[in-house]
């Protein structure tokens, strides 16, 4: 028996926002968007579900962006941070990172240059518009 990857679900605060961000700067096609259903309360565990629901596509890699009106909830990035236990990132791969890092430096912010790493890869971090930590990877070739 095995599994696959089938898609990573971010929540958000605002679900707009989030889809210009993944799909100006990322490339990222939304493919379908609905309100969350009943089943979503016995789903999550969590009574009066109420959220905005979007299917992202780039290529093999779907995102599932989650917007809650209910209930409330928080942004746990103001407290954790990229070593805590959970999700860390959501890496990228790239041709020309160093073009990536200069094309992208005046409206996103970003938590380091490109660096060369052990594996001979170049990587460098940013962040999206709720603060989860995107990673942009240059393989070697």
């Amino acid at each position: 028996m095995a599994a696959f990857l089938d898609h990573i679900g971010l929540n958000v605060s605002d679900i707009n926002v989030s889809i210009s961000f993944y799909r100006d700067h990322l490339g990222f096609t939304e493919k379908k968007r609905f309100k969350a259903s009943d089943s979503q309360d016995n789903l999550l565990g969590i009574s009066g579900v109420n959220a905005e629901i979007s299917f992202l596509q780039n290529g093999h890699t779907s995102l599932e962006l989650k917007e809650y009106s209910n209930p409330p909830n928080v942004n746990i990035h103001e407290s954790s941070s990229i070593h805590d236990i959970g999700l860390a990132h959501l890496c990228f791969q790239v041709q020309d990172v160093d073009k990536w890092y200069s094309d992208l430096s005046d409206t996103i912010h970003f938590i380091s240059p490109p660096q060369h790493v052990a594996s001979g890869a170049k990587i460098t971090n940013l962040h999206d518009p709720d603060g989860n930590v995107i990673e942009l990877v240059e393989r070697p070739s």
